[in-house]
């Protein structure tokens, strides 16, 4: 697998992960949600970052579906409770809110989540990453590295736009006290 292929993956699994939260979001808010994303365009890069993960830790367990299950569980929960902190460090607080939910750790990871998280890892082992691979190699070798490119500087320039507005924001609110950033959970 080249660089450019493993982009291109990347935000393939990025891009169904903000089809997976845009329709889960949409079902339970019964409305539609069409932005998931720390940017504009239409990718969640934690799925991608959890389908890298998945792959370079827990292939291992492939064939283990309890192990891999409850290994799916720790890492994507894990991964949700880093980030959260991350994101609090940065922002001042984040982009879910699971206070609502039973079994919660201040709104930012829930046992619903975490069970979903393990099922998710099966799936991933057992269809989706099959899939995704097989998609990812219709893009013919010739224009391979020109989409990876494409996608990654659509990314670059979407992440550095929402950041400088997400901290000018959050600076904003500091100074005036003033909740600009609708969309953030304040920790």
């Amino acid at each position: 697998m080249t660089i450019y292929h493993t982009i291109n993956w990347f935000f393939a699994f990025s891009f169904i992960g903000y089809l997976l939260e845009c329709t889960v979001l949409s079902y339970e808010n019964r409305r539609p949600v069409l932005n998931r994303g720390f940017g504009h365009g239409p990718f969640c890069v934690i799925y991608g970052f959890g389908a890298l993960g998945a792959c370079l830790i827990l292939e291992p367990l492939a064939g283990q579906p309890v192990e891999l299950y409850f290994a799916s569980v720790v890492m994507a929960t894990s991964m949700e409770l880093v980030t959260a902190h991350i994101m609090i460090k940065l922002f001042g607080a984040f982009w879910w809110d699971y206070s609502q939910k039973p079994f919660n750790y201040k709104g930012i990871i829930c046992l619903e989540s975490s069970i979903a998280w393990g099922f998710l890892g099966l799936f991933f082992f057992k269809f989706l990453n099959g899939f995704v691979s097989q998609l990812v190699d219709v893009v013919p070798i010739g224009l391979e590295r020109l989409v990876a490119l494409g996608l990654l500087s659509f990314y670059v320039a979407d992440f550095t736009y929402t950041m400088r507005y997400q901290l000018k924001a959050a600076e904003m609110e500091e100074e005036e006290g003033v909740s600009v950033v609708g969309r953030l959970k304040v920790y």
